[in-house]
């Protein structure tokens, strides 16, 4: 493999890792912009098998971050079963209690611009190397 397809493929897949970052803190933002902040402190966590990727589904109380709104027996998902009294940050969007992760959010949108940046370097690296 030449040095040109190999910083070619590496931009592909820095690019491709960007795209799905973004896509998952897209999601989180979306919840935050349109939803009730608040807390869900968890009653129980079950793994579920049939999953083709590993998750938990979970059960217990909202509450919104200013006290107006308490819901019981919300269900909702995670990557990771949390113990019973967790208090698990999360918006209430309509009927349906999201986990949202202010860090998780973070993270994201610092790998999605790292890699935007990395494509973008590689790109002008190979824009600046001779043709062959």
């Amino acid at each position: 493999m030449t040095r040109r397809r190999a910083l070619l493929a590496t931009a592909g897949l820095l690019a491709l890792l960007a795209l799905c970052a973004g896509a998952a803190i897209l999601t989180d933002v979306v919840h935050y912009a349109t939803g009730r902040r608040g807390t869900v402190t968890v009653r129980s966590c079950a793994f579920d098998a049939g999953s083709h990727r590993p998750r938990y589904e979970c059960a217990g109380t909202f509450e919104s971050s200013d006290g107006t709104i308490r819901r019981e027996a919300v269900h909702f998902v995670e990557t990771y079963g949390d113990d019973p009294g967790a208090r698990v940050p999360a918006t209430l969007n309509g009927a349906t209690v999201n986990e949202v992760s202010p860090a998780g959010t973070a993270a994201g949108s610092a790998v999605a611009v790292a890699s935007l940046a990395g494509v973008v370097a590689l790109l002008l690296v190979r824009r600046r190397q001779p043709r062959s």
